[in-house]
């Protein structure tokens, strides 16, 4: 019977919804999320707004740039499986391994060029005031929907870093339970909405993490970062120019592996020293 319902259910929402004759969609983590708000952005500027599918919505909330904004990926897929919408459902894929940026490769499907200072959009509806000494961490991506240990900088490596900078700034630490606790660093992991983590960030100083969705939130919100970089992807594929980006080029970086690294991690062999004093200058820089 509940089969029978939920088939239902699922008829109904079908009728509910918007003729549409096409949407796009991202379908990746916090990350490609917020680049498609990107792309949507210029998009809108060049009069030909784009209809948007996203498993996210709170990260449009406010957002003017979509034609339209509907959600649940999986059920708009089941629906045209089934023959009941005649909409195209278009995903904006990427390669990784390439020397170009993965934004760029999703724009290219829709013949758009994002222009040299593109960065995502995401709106706040609580201004947030900076606070000159606080430094925003993340150190793991292991609750994110796709966990790469190949991102992974050292955990002792982190708790040596807290360590330093933790007597001159006000550190507060983001992410999922799952990630390596940080002493001296105010604990918020797994307390905060994605939004709320990016209010955080947006009144913070400083963000320093990994090639993650946050670095995307700080990028959005326009709170400079010190990004650690692993050889996953390079920082031309994922980064961004405002930011400092710490990594290493061996001949393997770029290789879009998330686990089994063959050359023990050599694209992660960055210093503390070296992070805490790109820590110290970007803070040193931003209060002078």
């Amino acid at each position: 019977m509940s089969r029978v319902l939920n088939g239902i259910l699922d008829r109904i929402w079908t009728i509910s919804r918007p003729k549409l004759p096409r949407l796009f969609y991202a379908n990746g983590g916090i990350g490609d999320e917020l680049l498609l708000t990107a792309i949507a952005h210029r998009a809108r500027e060049l009069n030909a707004p784009l209809p948007i599918l996203t498993n996210l919505p709170e990260l449009w909330r406010g957002n003017p740039d979509p034609a339209t904004l509907q959600t649940n990926v999986d059920r708009w897929h089941y629906a045209k499986q089934r023959a009941w919408i005649s909409t195209e459902i278009i995903h904006l894929p990427y390669r990784n391994g390439t020397l170009r940026h993965i934004a760029d490769q999703m724009a290219d499907h829709l013949d758009l060029s994002l222009p040299a200072d593109w960065r995502p959009r995401l709106i706040l509806h609580k201004p947030q005031k900076k606070n000159p000494k606080l430094v925003v961490l993340q150190n793991s991506c292991r609750g994110a929907r796709y966990a790469s240990d190949t991102k992974e900088w050292a955990i002792d490596r982190w708790l040596d870093l807290v360590q330093r900078i933790a007597p001159d700034f006000a550190l507060v630490q983001l992410g999922t339970i799952m990630d390596p606790l940080l002493p001296g660093a105010r604990d918020l992991r797994g307390q905060t909405t994605i939004i709320q983590a990016a209010e955080l960030i947006a009144g913070a100083a400083l963000f320093v993490g990994l090639e993650s969705g946050l670095m995307h939130v700080a990028a959005a919100v326009e709170t400079p970062a010190v990004i650690i970089y692993g050889g996953r992807s390079r920082p031309v594929e994922t980064g961004y120019p405002f930011n400092t980006n710490l990594t290493r080029s061996p001949e393997c970086a770029g290789c879009g592996l998330n686990t089994g690294c063959p050359h023990d991690l050599i694209c992660l062999d960055i210093p503390v020293d070296e992070v805490e004093q790109t820590v110290r200058d970007r803070m040193n820089s931003q209060s002078s």
